[in-house]
């Protein structure tokens, strides 16, 4: 699956915070309860089963059913939007050649 990065431009503070929550919860648990991601992101259940939804139709978090309760788990695309968000916060600019990815700090 290739990474639409133009969606990144689009997305909110607030499902950047769900990713986080799901990252940082990910640290405990394999799949991480809908309880505790609102917990994690300070928002209420039913913002966060909004975001979640929304994350999830984009395919940057996935929904497991488990037998005992519901929960999420960041996929390879949450990852790699968390690792951009972080580059572009550090004030890296991304340069583009024929295809070819230059990653260079702005001073």
């Amino acid at each position: 699956m290739k990474l639409d990065a133009k969606a990144l431009r689009y997305m909110s503070p607030e499902e950047f915070r769900v990713l986080t929550a799901t990252e940082m919860g990910s640290k405990n648990h394999e799949i991480v309860p809908t309880t505790l991601i609102s917990q994690i992101a300070s928002l209420r259940a039913g913002g966060a089963h909004k975001l979640l939804s929304d994350l999830a139709r984009r395919n940057l978090v996935s929904r497991v059913k488990n037998s005992k309760y519901d929960g999420y788990r960041l996929t390879y695309g949450g990852y790699d939007y968390l690792a951009l968000k972080a580059f572009f916060k550090a004030q890296y600019c991304c340069l583009s050649w024929k295809s070819n990815w230059c990653w260079k700090r702005v001073w």
